[in-house]
């Protein structure tokens, strides 16, 4: 069963991680969607990620305490029998090492959606407002890293929004979690029509990428080769020498 809360609060997950989705608003883009309609509202939110794992040592102390050190193997127990439940406890004490170690540094990924009214919204980006590849970074311990995400909502469906969220610690995934919140209707003049939309972008970045292709100089390569060549049809209609 997922975790719920509401927006502003923060989820502990295991391992010492703990989730906070803020600031849920809606916002004008620098750019509409593609597919974007009439109606269709653009909201964004910031996800923090931070690390409250214990130091290495502290945590061994507490795997220690939770799983004590067994007696010693006695009874008509065979050799091997005696061997592998001694290689078994000391690969668990290894295995809680290197989680221990792990968690003082998380590498943190999150899976991040967006519905509203059981309609999932579709994810977009804005480059020239910080909003990019989402949550993929390292925490270290007693650090909070953020990522701001935006998802256009279809129309009149901001009643009930559902942030759902799947946190990776260290490439194991946590279980779900959803924060819900009650949007507010933005203005009307928020979304301007003189907006461009991202398909007029892509053909403006194609010009210029093609006028950059024109005006690009030779590189170095280029002109160090262009000079042997040159230099080779010097020698060749000098001395009619066949290089």
């Amino acid at each position: 069963m997922s975790q719920t809360c509401e927006v502003g609060e923060w989820l502990a997950f295991d391992g010492g991680l703990e989730v906070l989705v803020e600031d849920l608003e809606p916002f004008a883009p620098t750019h509409l969607d593609r597919d974007h309609q009439d109606g269709d509202t653009y909201v964004r939110f910031t996800v923090c990620a931070r690390n409250t794992s214990p130091r290495a040592r502290k945590a061994m102390r507490a795997h220690r305490r939770e799983h004590p050190r067994a007696p010693a193997p006695s009874g008509d127990l065979s050799e091997a029998a005696r061997t592998r439940m001694i290689e078994k406890r000391a690969a668990e004490r290894v295995q809680a090492a290197k989680k221990a170690r792990a968690a003082v540094r998380m590498e943190v990924e999150a899976r991040v959606q967006l519905w509203a009214d059981e309609v999932r919204a579709h994810r977009t980006h804005d480059p020239e407002q910080s909003i990019l590849a989402g949550l993929h970074t390292t925490v270290p311990r007693r650090r909070t890293r953020k990522a701001t995400y935006a998802f256009r909502v279809p129309a009149d469906s901001l009643d009930h929004v559902r942030v759902v969220i799947v946190p990776s610690v260290n490439d194991r995934l946590q279980e779900e979690a959803e924060w819900t919140a009650e949007v507010e209707a933005p203005d009307d003049a928020l979304l301007d029509d003189s907006l461009p939309r991202d398909d007029d972008t892509d053909d403006g970045a194609a010009e210029a990428s093609e006028e950059e292709t024109e005006a690009r100089q030779p590189s170095f390569r280029e002109r160090r080769q262009n000079k042997r060549d040159h230099r080779r049809q010097q020698i060749k209609s000098t001395n009619g020498a066949v290089l």
